[in-house]
């Protein structure tokens, strides 16, 4: 089980503040969240909104109490939590996390949990009528802005919401969502603290399911290309001890090639200190259409 660093902040249940020592933090949901999203709740009734926050509230305690304690419940939506977490192969490391910037910001993770490979999920818990998926996503980016700062070794590799609708006890769904990158973190920091305007960039609907698609596949590759990298040191350790040059299968032959020493054109000094040269041997060509990813972790 990971160990997570301790933010020194502390949670004033009376007035909802956050203190790191003397200096009161402020939480991300009505500044940061609110300055994305503006007017996500204007046309709800207010006391709805605080009988929602209520319930809310009491299942997030039930869960953490489970996730602590454990021992026997009764409560349906907490049972089906815990045979999520069973069939997805998730550990909860810490209930209601606290994190911070240690500058101007502090809130809680709903859970902190690892899956099966030992990667960090963060899982922020909602119970609304409808998920807002956008919302949760940048509410997440910022908690792993946050942990990640505050345990500089442990990066996070997923982000998750748990929605547990309090129109339908029955459902129950850990959804990944995509997290949005630095420089849309940065513009909304620097919006916040000028107190100006921000839109949110959005890309298109169909993009989600095939950055899910491809988050998989490549975990997948990756593992399929350390486990070939793996056998192929087994082999060559195999033919070294054994003085073999070649084996014959029925699949494959494999040979044996000794370390050597090799030259390389070197086309960037010679670009350097022939360059008219150089162009006079360029070659023209056209290549297709592409797209080139960039990883933000």
């Amino acid at each position: 089980m990971i160990q997570l660093q301790k933010s020194g902040v502390v949670f004033r249940c009376e007035d909802h503040t956050y203190w790191l020592g003397e200096k009161q933090l402020k939480g991300i949901t009505g500044t940061l969240i609110k300055r994305a999203f503006p007017d996500k709740y204007k046309d709800v009734n207010p006391a709805v909104l605080a009988n929602a926050a209520r319930r809310g509230t009491e299942l997030h305690e039930a869960i953490a109490f489970q996730d602590r304690f454990g021992g026997e419940t009764d409560n349906g939506r907490v049972l089906n939590y815990l045979r999520l977490k069973e069939e997805r192969g998730l550990e909860t490391v810490e209930n209601e996390y606290l994190v911070t910037d240690y500058e101007q910001y502090a809130s809680s993770i709903d859970i902190v949990m690892t899956n099966c490979r030992g990667e960090v999920c963060l899982v922020d818990t909602k119970t609304t009528y409808v998920l807002d998926k956008k919302s949760v996503a940048l509410q997440l980016s910022i908690y792993r802005r946050f942990f990640e700062k505050q345990n500089p070794g442990l990066k996070v590799s997923h982000i998750y919401a748990l929605w547990l609708p309090n129109k339908d006890e029955s459902i129950c769904q850990l959804i990944e969502l995509s997290p949005y990158d630095d420089e849309t973190l940065d513009a909304l920091f620097a919006a916040e603290e000028k107190d100006e305007p921000f839109v949110l960039e959005e890309a298109p609907a169909e993009y989600g399911d095939i950055e899910s698609e491809l988050r998989k596949w490549t975990a997948i590759k990756e593992e399929a290309d350390a486990q070939l990298e793996a056998l192929r040191g087994q082999l060559l350790t195999l033919m070294e001890s054994r003085g073999l040059s070649q084996i014959k299968s029925g699949y494959y032959t494999v040979s044996y090639i000794g370390a050597k020493k090799s030259s390389k054109f070197d086309s960037t000094l010679f670009k350097k200190e022939h360059g008219d040269l150089y162009k006079q041997y360029q070659k023209e060509t056209e290549t297709k259409a592409t797209i080139r990813l960039t990883a933000h972790n």
